[in-house]
């Protein structure tokens, strides 16, 4: 595989462990609350971080990255099997492939996930979207932008032509086994995502919706109001996120264009998020649960 171009499907980083007292793991929820809330949103990328609060919760502030769930995957493999595993989250997402490794085990465990501040990109794509148990804290963001699908994989491969175009795709000895590669490599991680939403009655058109949708034709009315910032995400409301299967067991995102873009650029992002329109590409309907759930 191309160094240059994994750059462009993977982000590094690091996190490790800390571990709370006692008297914080009574109320799980709200003691990762105030954990997230003490870190600086810039530490999501300088300084992922996961704090084990007791055997069977966790609180996860930090970017997706190669390196950056292990802990949490140390967690997750050591929750009693009689227990609920519990996760509390503050992501503005990362490396998708990374964040459904997570989620697949977190399905698997039936875990509880709890979004607190901003939950984007593979965070809402997987860890929210890919349990059954989802909750929302008070005025949270869930932002997506698209995940695995056949319009990504195809930026993918022109990616990978335009290097191989460049001087340096001289260098690389076989292009036609990277073209494979990578093409096998996307779409097994496709496979999987539509599996981690079949499973539970997501319809994958969270995802696929993006590839027909052109977000810089939406009216200003669905953003905020007119903006040179770069249309980076999308939410849904209510009645979308029950149609696609997405709804919170409890809590509300805030889903009020004006305030939802006054959060985002209270955080210095750099971007704006766009409400979903409603009808296609998003209308969905649910899909059938492959098993017969809880």
């Amino acid at each position: 595989m191309i160094t240059p171009l994994m750059s462009l499907l993977m982000l590094l980083g690091s996190a490790s462990p800390t571990r709370a007292d006692a008297a914080q793991a009574a109320d799980p929820v709200q003691a990762c609350h105030a954990w997230i809330e003490s870190r600086a949103w810039n530490d999501q990328e300088d300084d992922p971080q996961t704090l084990v609060l007791s055997p069977a919760a966790a609180c996860f502030d930090g970017v997706v990255a190669n390196g950056s769930l292990e802990a949490l995957h140390a967690w997750i493999d050591a929750v009693p099997e009689t227990a609920q595993p519990l996760l509390v989250v503050r992501s503005r997402g990362g490396d998708s492939e990374t964040a459904l490794a997570l989620a697949e085990k977190l399905q698997a465990r039936d875990a509880s996930v709890h979004v607190v501040g901003v939950c984007a990109s593979a965070c809402a794509n997987y860890f929210y979207a890919g349990v059954r148990d989802r909750h929302v804290q008070p005025a949270a963001l869930l932002l997506f932008h698209g995940g695995f699908s056949a319009g990504n994989r195809a930026r993918a491969l022109a990616m990978l032509e335009a290097y191989l175009d460049g001087p340096q795709g001289a260098t690389v000895p076989d292009p036609e086994a990277n073209r494979r590669a990578i093409g096998q490599s996307l779409d097994a991680s496709q496979a999987r995502q539509d599996a981690l939403y079949h499973r539970i009655g997501v319809d994958p058109r969270i995802v696929h919706g993006f590839d027909a949708l052109a977000v810089d034709s939406l009216d200003d009315a669905h953003c905020g109001g007119p903006s040179p910032a770069p249309r980076h995400f999308l939410y849904f409301d209510d009645a979308q996120m029950a149609r696609l299967g997405i709804a919170p067991v409890s809590g509300h995102a805030e889903q009020d264009p004006q305030r939802v873009n006054a959060a985002i650029a209270a955080l210095d992002a750099g971007f704006i998020a766009c409400r979903a329109p409603g009808g296609t590409p998003f209308t969905g309907a649910g899909v059938r649960e492959a098993s017969s759930g809880r």
